[in-house]
């Protein structure tokens, strides 16, 4: 009978769940929202009868969950995830596989989502690759000689953390001035309606009737794309930001591809061309030319890329 792994991304709006072949080929795909995330109850269980869901006619080898946060992945900790508050010290893959009976594993999210990159996406035909993901954070990981580089305490890739303006905005992580800062999703909205108090016009106001409550950042990339001004302002100063970064794994790391995925990169997509346009000014000539810059375009990158872990570590192999 063929086997399968579930892959489960839990994130703090929803979670999303695949079910793969051995083939790695989607076979089944479901959503829930996450709910409160201080209720830990609740959503193990919605994880639990996601699972439940899958397992009806299929042979299941074992499950994988990418969870935002900091993952001790060998003992399948949570030690701390910015989204989903009852992931505290938790030991969530021990809990998952002794009441479902699967073996199960748990890695950071974009590093599960690098997984998926490195064997169905644009990462399958390189060796060296780096994944920034932008959303509501940033986070990215790093690919060489195609394993995945996780550091001392898998912490590897933090890139979101990295201080790019001195006494800048408080980030989550209790320091100032991080990347995730300056061109995250809530980032963008904010340098937005910071001008729009100090008397900056913009016509989404117009549409919003001058309730800055209902602006979003999808209406920001909109009115930008439309060429809106203030709009089009707060998009650029993102991407500053951005093409710095990406400068500075090009020069550090030489990778033979960056890609980009997150819900954020959909909306900036439009725009890219700024951050191919401005390269040239921080990265060096020879790695520039031979890194090629592209867009993740995997349904589902996170679960997939941790149901595959789950077969990999199931079989006993390491990523």
């Amino acid at each position: 009978m063929e086997q399968y792994s579930i892959g489960i991304d839990l994130g703090g709006t929803k979670i999303s769940g695949v079910l793969l072949n051995r083939g790695y080929t989607l076979v089944k795909k479901a959503r829930v929202d996450t709910g409160n995330t201080e209720k830990g109850e609740e959503i193990i269980q919605k994880i639990l009868n996601m699972v439940k869901e899958f397992r009806n006619n299929y042979e299941i080898t074992s499950i994988g969950i990418g969870c935002a946060g900091l993952i001790n992945e060998r003992e399948g900790i949570v030690q701390s995830s910015p989204n989903i508050k009852f992931l505290n010290n938790y030991h969530l893959a021990p809990e998952i596989e002794q009441k479902t009976g699967l073996k199960t594993f748990i890695d950071n999210d974009v590093k599960a989502g690098a997984v998926s990159e490195l064997f169905i996406g644009e990462g399958k035909d390189v060796s060296d690759f780096v994944l920034i993901t932008l959303g509501t954070g940033i986070g990215s990981a790093i690919v060489i000689n195609r394993r995945i580089v996780r550091g001392h305490n898998n912490l590897a890739g933090e890139v979101g953390h990295l201080t790019l303006v001195e006494d800048g905005y408080l980030c989550g992580c209790g320091k100032r001035g991080c990347f995730e800062t300056l061109s995250s999703g809530p980032a963008i909205k904010r340098y937005f309606l910071k001008r729009i108090s100090e008397g900056e016009s913009s016509k989404i106001m117009e549409t919003v009737a001058g309730n800055p409550e209902l602006i979003d950042v999808p209406l920001i990339t909109q009115f930008a794309e439309d060429g809106d001004r203030l709009s089009l302002e707060a998009i650029e100063y993102s991407l500053h930001f951005i093409t710095l970064v990406t400068s500075y794994f090009i020069n550090l790391l030489n990778p033979q591809k960056i890609i980009f995925g997150g819900g954020l990169t959909k909306g900036l997509a439009p725009f890219f061309d700024r951050i191919y346009d401005n390269l040239p000014l921080y990265a060096l000539d020879i790695p520039l030319n031979n890194v090629k810059i592209v867009k993740s375009d995997i349904e589902e990158g996170i679960a997939t890329g941790a149901a595959i872990y789950g077969f990999m570590k199931a079989r006993g192999e390491e990523i």
